[in-house]
């Protein structure tokens, strides 16, 4: 037999080819949604321990000024006498605050989101901040942060580079509850506060949410599988899909699902009263 024959009869016919081409495009589309679940679950495995490790080191700041939590600023409100403060929020306090004791901006940043900095797009969108919008990368104009700076934090970063904008590496991707001082029910009495309260003025610190991984306002944000990882005061972390901590469906219906087993609601009232139901049905949520 010659050489020409045997290689002939050796080579795979173009059928052949065909078919092998066809199997391996099966298996990849097989893998390929099992590999991208297992890719996410290791993201909101990462964005738990980031969350879990924030909630400790909320608890750190306390113990170091007088039991009390950090507090994220809010802007003042034109003529209020005394002052009063709400949104936007300047919700990259938590850098400032919590630097000292977590220095690595990764923690701060979910592993899930989008884009750079997927909470701007929110806070920061077209039409500027809005009344529910917070202020997540930190301004080179606060004043808090030139003594963050000298105090030895993101050494590297030159405020002369950033005279009126935001500092650009330095951002937050995590809410931190700013329910403050301010804070009412829907009857106009006061509620206890998340920010900047004393430890011992919260009851229920398993209920309290100190912080979760995307901006509560928006459906869009949802970064695990439509849900989100909540932290709360006792340092545990819990996945929630939202209709478990934004319940928006209509008021009148009978089974809200965002309550807390006191019945406060939504999640960033959980865990404020014991015993007495406590909503804020009032402002629409």
């Amino acid at each position: 037999m010659s050489k020409q024959v045997w290689r002939a009869r050796r080579a795979f016919t173009l059928i052949e080819l065909l078919v092998v081409v066809a199997i391996i495009a099966l298996l990849v589309s097989i893998l390929l949604p099992a590999l991208g679940r297992a890719r996410e679950q290791t993201k909101a495995a990462v964005c738990s321990s980031n969350l879990h490790q924030l909630a400790l080191a909320s608890t750190y700041y306390a113990q170091e000024n007088q039991d009390r939590l950090p507090y994220i600023r809010g802007t003042k409100v034109p003529g209020s006498n005394p002052p009063k403060y709400k949104a936007p929020y300047y919700q990259y306090d938590q850098l400032l605050r919590l630097y000292k004791y977590l220095p690595d901006l990764k923690i701060y940043r979910c592993p899930s989101a989008r884009e750079n900095n997927s909470v701007q797009v929110y806070a920061g969108g077209a039409g500027g901040l809005g009344d529910h919008g917070s202020y997540y990368t930190v301004l080179g104009t606060d004043s808090d942060f030139r003594p963050a700076l000298r105090a030895g934090y993101w050494p590297g970063v030159n405020p002369a580079d950033y005279p009126d904008l935001p500092v650009k590496p330095l951002y937050s991707e995590y809410y931190f509850n700013d329910w403050g001082a301010d804070a009412k029910f829907k009857d106009d009495t006061p509620i206890q506060s998340i920010s900047g309260n004393t430890l011992s003025q919260l009851p229920l610190p398993n209920l309290t949410v100190i912080m979760c991984d995307a901006v509560w306002e928006t459906t869009t944000l949802l970064r695990h599988f439509a849900a989100n990882n909540f932290a709360f005061l006792d340092g545990h972390v819990s996945k929630f899909q939202q209709v478990y901590y934004l319940d928006r469906r209509p008021v009148s219906l009978s089974e809200k699902k965002d309550y807390d087993a006191f019945g406060n609601r939504p999640f960033y009232v959980w865990g404020l009263s014991r015993g007495v139901p406590n909503t804020v049905d009032g402002l629409g949520y």
